[in-house]
C-alpha cells in the first residue's frame, strides 16, 4: 500500500426503491385493465419483443403475455429486438435471451430470430423505414421495453418503447440507417418523424413501459395503447429520472468503477453518472474501469469513454462484437481502448502522479461497483466530512487503506458489494 493513496471509507446511501413483487400478478391485472383481449383476434399471429436491455424478469413477463395470448387462442410468437446487439447476427441474440431465460420451451412459444427487414415506407429524410421481416408479417405487435436515459440522445423520450419501434424493430439495418440519420438531424426530429409513421403503419395494438429501481428491479408497469405512446412516454422518462438514483457528490478527481457491460447501460456504463454525457451534472475529471461484466460477453461498447484501465479487461474484449456495435450506433469514440496498465495499483500510482497529487487528503475519489447499483460506495477522505452533511448518507465501517492482492488488484477486503 502506498502512503500516497488517501484512506477510505464504505458509505450507505438510502435509495427509495418500490418493488413489485409478484410479477405474473401485476401483469395479469394491468392486461385486464387494458381489456387487452379486444384488441385480439382468434388465430392472430402476435409478434412479441424482446429486449437486451436488461429488463428484470424478463422471462416471467414474456411468459404471463404468452400463456394469456394463447388462452385467447391466439399465435404469440417472440422476436429478438435489440438493433445490433449480440455481434449483429441470430446465433449471438438468440444467445443473449437464452441468458436471460427466454427460450421457445421455458416461454411456450416460437422464437423467431432473423436479421432480415423490409422497408414499410419512406421517411421525410428520403430513406426507408425497415422493420423486421416476421414483425412486418404479425397481425399485431406489443413493444416492450424498460424507460431509461439513452447514453447520448437527449429529448423528451430517450430509451423506451419509441426507441424500440425504431432502433430494435429495425433491427441491424435499421439501427445504422437511424443512428445515421440522428446524427445528422438530431434524435428529437428523427425519432418523432419515424415513429408516427411506424405507428401509422404496422398493427402495434400495445407497449410494455417499465421502471425499475436502484437495485434494477420492475417497480412499475405501464400498458400504453400505440396512439398514447408520443404522449405518456415522456411523462414516465421525466418519472424514471426523478428516482435514478445518483452519487451524492457531483465534483470527482476519479470514479473507480468494477464492471461495466451492456446488461448495464447501453455504453456499459451510464454516462449521466460518469459524467459523459453533455446534460449531465457530474463532473469527473477521470473514469477507471477494472472489470466486464459476465453478462456482456466481451462487449465493450462504451470502453473509449473511460480513460484508464487494466490489461486483464483488454484481453477480454470481444473487439468484433464492440466495433460491430460502436459503428451501429455512429460512434467511434465509444470503442477507442483508453491507457491500459498491467494492474489496478499501476493505474492507481499512475493517476496521482499525473495529477500532481500532494496531500492525498484532497484528492476526491469514489469508488463502486458499476452505475446502476449505488446504494453503497467506497470514497476517499475528503468527503469524509461531508458525509453528514447528506441526509440519505450513513458510514459503514472504519476508514481503511487501499488493499491490493499479490497481483496488485484492489481488494473489496470487506465485502461491501
Amino acid at each position: 500500500m502506498s502512503k500516497n493513496f488517501p484512506k477510505i471509507k464504505c458509505i450507505e446511501q438510502k435509495i427509495e426503491s418500490p418493488q413489485l413483487l409478484d410479477i405474473k400478478s401485476n401483469i395479469l391485472k394491468k392486461i385486464e385493465k387494458f381489456n387487452l383481449k379486444t384488441l385480439v383476434s382468434k388465430g392472430d399471429k402476435i409478434a412479441i419483443t424482446a429486449s437486451s436491455r436488461g429488463i428484470s424478469n424478463q422471462d416471467i413477463i414474456l411468459k404471463t403475455i404468452v400463456d394469456y395470448l394463447k388462452d385467447l387462442e391466439t399465435k404469440p410468437f417472440i422476436v429478438p429486438a435489440m438493433g445490433s446487439h449480440g455481434g449483429a447476427n441470430v446465433e449471438g441474440q438468440l444467445s443473449i435471451l437464452e441468458e436471460y431465460g427466454i427460450t421457445s420451451q421455458l416461454i411456450g412459444c416460437p422464437i423467431k430470430a432473423t436479421m432480415d427487414v423490409i422497408s414499410i415506407g419512406k421517411s421525410e429524410f428520403d430513406t426507408p423505414i425497415y422493420i423486421d421481416k416476421f414483425v412486418a408479417e404479425a397481425n399485431k405487435i406489443i413493444i416492450m421495453n424498460k424507460i431509461n436515459s439513452h447514453s447520448k440522445f437527449i429529448g423528451d423520450v430517450e430509451s423506451g418503447i419509441s426507441k424500440m419501434c425504431l432502433i430494435g424493430l429495425g433491427k441491424h439495418e435499421g439501427a445504422k440507417l437511424y443512428h445515421r440519420l440522428i446524427e445528422n438531424y438530431s434524435w428529437p426530429k428523427v425519432v418523432e418523424s419515424l415513429r408516427k409513421i411506424i405507428l401509422e403503419k404496422l398493427p402495434i395494438i400495445c407497449g410494455f413501459a417499465f421502471i425499475q429501481n436502484a437495485q434494477n428491479q420492475v417497480s412499475e408497469i405501464h400498458l400504453l395503447r400505440s396512439n398514447e405512446i408520443p404522449e405518456k412516454e415522456p411523462k414516465l422518462l421525466k418519472k424514471c429520472k426523478k428516482i435514478r438514483p445518483k452519487i451524492p457528490f457531483n465534483e470527482l478527481d476519479l470514479l473507480i468503477v468494477d464492471e461495466m457491460g451492456k446488461n448495464i447501460f447501453g455504453t456499459g456504463m451510464d454516462t449521466n453518472i460518469t459524467g459523459r454525457k453533455s446534460d449531465s451534472n457530474m463532473k469527473v475529471k477521470w473514469v477507471f474501469i477494472r472489470d466486464l461484466s459476465e453478462e456482456t460477453n466481451g462487449n465493450a461498447q462504451g470502453i473509449g469513454l473511460a480513460d484508464f484501465t487494466t490489461k486483464k479487461l483488454v484481453n477480454k474484449i470481444n473487439f468484433s462484437q464492440t466495433y460491430e456495435n460502436a459503428l451501429t450506433a455512429y460512434r467511434t469514440d465509444s470503442p477507442k481502448i483508453p491507457i491500459y496498465l498491467s494492474n489496478d495499483k499501476e493505474v492507481l500510482k499512475k493517476v496521482f502522479e499525473v495529477a500532481g497529487v500532494s496531500d492525498p487528503a484532497k484528492f476526491r475519489l469514489i469508488w463502486i461497483k458499476n452505475t446502476l447499483e449505488l446504494d453503497k460506495m467506497l470514497v476517499s477522505e475528503y468527503f469524509f466530512d461531508k458525509i453528514r452533511e447528506v441526509d440519505n448518507l450513513k458510514v459503514i465501517g472504519e476508514a481503511e487503506d487501499f488493499k491490493f492482492d499479490d497481483q496488485g488488484f484492489l481488494l473489496n477486503s470487506k465485502n461491501y458489494w
